[in-house]
């Protein structure tokens, strides 16, 4: 069975181009390791990210994340039993929207340009509602 969870975390400390590169190298190695796949986005010191693979290396994945004391307010926002992979083949994309040269690094997406969307089996899920609210709000702290 293959599930897929989308959630949202606020960083705890600065993350600096480097340390994204860093962090990204780190999870693109264990999730092609584990079977996951997913997406995550980043702006404004928030992140949101999509896993999905099987249950057991998904609900892993985001447990260690969970206790990752870079990042705190770890919010589950959906978690779903999905058919077949909407991610397969993307060990984490990624997508900084202050970094103008992001389109060259390895995993770039244009969804949080506005110049993707998802494919329609995907389009209509919640998971998706929630990463175009991502892509369309201001994030800051008030």
């Amino acid at each position: 069975m293959l599930v897929s969870i989308l959630y949202m975390s606020r960083a705890n400390v600065p993350f600096d181009d480097a340390d994204m590169q860093e962090l990204l190298r780190e999870a693109r190695i264990r999730n092609t390791a584990l079977g996951v796949s997913g997406l995550l986005v980043a702006k404004g010191g928030r992140f949101m990210q999509l896993l999905e693979g099987p249950a057991w290396s998904v609900d892993d994945r985001f447990a260690a994340i969970s206790r990752d004391t870079r990042h705190g307010d770890v919010q589950s926002l959906v978690r779903e039993d999905v058919d077949h992979r909407r991610f397969d083949g993307w060990a984490m994309a990624y997508r900084a929207l202050e970094d103008a040269d992001v389109a060259q690094q390895e995993g770039f997406s244009p969804f949080l340009t506005g110049d993707m969307d998802f494919a329609p089996d995907f389009d209509r899920t919640s998971s998706a509602w929630l990463l175009r609210w991502f892509r369309s709000r201001e994030l800051n702290d008030a």
